[in-house]
């Protein structure tokens, strides 16, 4: 009995570790990832649509209001848009003008004058043309280059013990010519 049990232990353990991993391939991957996209596009395109169809039906009801000389409702619904919106406008033109004084505190007196008239936008264009430098020279030590030949002397010109010394240096030269 104890060895039929036991072998029945080891079976479930070996199809609990079959079952367990389930495996996906690459070809799996790219198919899911061009479903999930078929189907956001399908939502997009659903949401688009519906969007169309609300103005629509907006646009109609209010033709149909005109039509009807419901003025003062019409009036009413978009004094309530209206109201609605004036807070974000307000919003958007106070941070344009703190964008505007922030590009402007960069330039001179005169230049304010001059470019204040400047949409936001080109305004930008003109700030980043002329305060943003690009650092073409990577930063040093601070270390002067050390000049193998500082007199620049052809090596029959120089003296023996100058040879000798920069003797590894003249023959790198030659190597280099090759």
């Amino acid at each position: 009995m104890t060895e039929e049990t036991e072998t029945q232990t080891s079976q479930e353990i070996e199809s609990d570790s079959q079952g367990d991993t389930p495996s996906f391939t690459e070809s799996d991957y790219a198919d899911s990832i061009a479903e999930s996209k078929k189907y956001r596009q399908r939502a997009q395109r659903a949401e688009s649509k519906f969007d169309k169809l609300q103005k629509q039906v907006e646009a109609s009801r209010q033709k149909q209001m005109e039509e009807q000389n419901q003025w003062q409702q019409l009036a009413e619904e978009r004094a309530v848009k209206l109201a609605e919106i004036e807070p974000i406008v307000e919003q958007f033109k106070r941070d344009e003008a703190e964008q505007r004084e922030l590009i402007l505190s960069d330039f001179s007196d005169e230049d304010k004058e001059q470019f204040g008239g400047l949409s936001l936008t080109q305004l930008r264009n003109l700030h980043k043309k002329l305060f943003q430098t690009k650092n073409s020279v990577t930063p040093t030590s601070g270390t002067p280059a050390r000049s193998v030949n500082p007199n620049n002397k052809h090596w029959t010109e120089m003296s023996k013990d100058e040879r000798q010394s920069n003797w590894g240096d003249i023959v790198k030269g030659y190597a280099l010519r090759k």
